[in-house]
């Protein structure tokens, strides 16, 4: 699909209203996005042989890791499952945070944002809802990728399909929450630009205080670094995460209940996030920046 008919295809669906027209030009962004990550297939088996070799690093570290610390920090002594299920894990970060700023670079430079503008009817939001179910599919394969070369790597996750049905709730809370802060990143890149260092700044950050490859505990002889870390939802999303497909941890647990409630405190920034990027937004559209890089 080229993208004069992915324009024609939503200008179609202008002629469709309420929550069924939505639905078709969402769909029609996400679509449009797959068919062009697909199309590269060089760029497809690389991104696997990424994820291989990222999962066989930490198999190995994990012979340098001693299991006896693990369990006295309160976690499981398999390293490799611990690993990789922050690794899987993470791969949302940078497809929720940083990557719809990222594409408004990329439409807003080549000028075809200033195109869509002419046939918009909704603020972008179900192009926006695509380009996030994009970001949520790319990131999704590659998380299952992650944990099927665990299984096969010997790592100890959940086999119980009940278990891996509250996982993918909280894989689902982890995603909303993170993908509002990449929409509200989305419209303030259209006014200030030049975002995407300090994104990713902010994703290594979150990797690092939320301890996708060491426990969270370690930061305890460091309370001030401890509190910085709780202070970000991916810390309590990985923490939930973990805690659900290695150690079986049903949503009734306290250890459970304490993360949950913190990530959904975070809730609210779905909403804030949204206004936020129909204020750059509007704003752009009355200063006629919709398509100046």
């Amino acid at each position: 699909m080229s993208f004069e008919e992915f324009k024609e295809t939503l200008a179609d669906e202008e002629k469709i209203h309420g929550l069924y027209g939505f639905l078709r030009k969402a769909w029609a962004s996400w679509f449009y996005q797959m068919k062009i990550y697909v199309s590269y297939r060089m760029n497809l088996a690389l991104d696997i042989i990424d994820i291989v070799l990222s999962a066989l690093i930490y198999y190995y570290v994990g012979f340098l890791v001693s299991t006896d610390d693990l369990v006295k920090l309160g976690y499981t002594p398999d390293y490799v499952a611990f690993a990789l299920s922050g690794i899987a894990l993470s791969r949302y970060l940078w497809t929720t945070i940083a990557r719809l700023a990222h594409k408004m670079r990329h439409e807003i430079s080549a000028g075809t944002f200033e195109s869509l503008a002419a046939i918009d009817s909704d603020n972008f939001k179900s192009w926006i809802t695509g380009q996030v179910f994009y970001g949520s599919t790319w990131s999704s394969s590659t998380f299952i990728l992650t944990i099927l070369v665990g299984y096969m790597l010997g790592a100890k996750f959940t086999r119980n399909p009940f278990v891996w049905v509250q996982a993918i709730f909280i894989v689902i809370l982890v995603i909303a929450i993170h993908a509002a802060i990449g929409v509200m990143a989305a419209g303030m890149y259209i006014i200030h630009k030049q975002l995407e260092t300090l994104l990713v700044l902010m994703i290594s950050v979150m990797e690092f205080f939320g301890g996708v490859i060491y426990p969270l505990a370690i930061l305890w002889n460091y309370p001030i670094l401890y509190y910085i870390a709780l202070l970000m939802p991916f810390t309590h999303g990985l923490e939930l995460f973990r805690r659900t497909i290695i150690d079986e941890k049903p949503l009734t647990d306290p250890k459970i209940l304490t993360h949950l409630g913190a990530l959904c405190a975070f809730a609210p920034l779905i909403y804030i996030g949204l206004r936020v990027y129909e204020y750059y937004l509007m704003k752009a559209k009355r200063l006629g920046l919709l398509s100046s890089y």
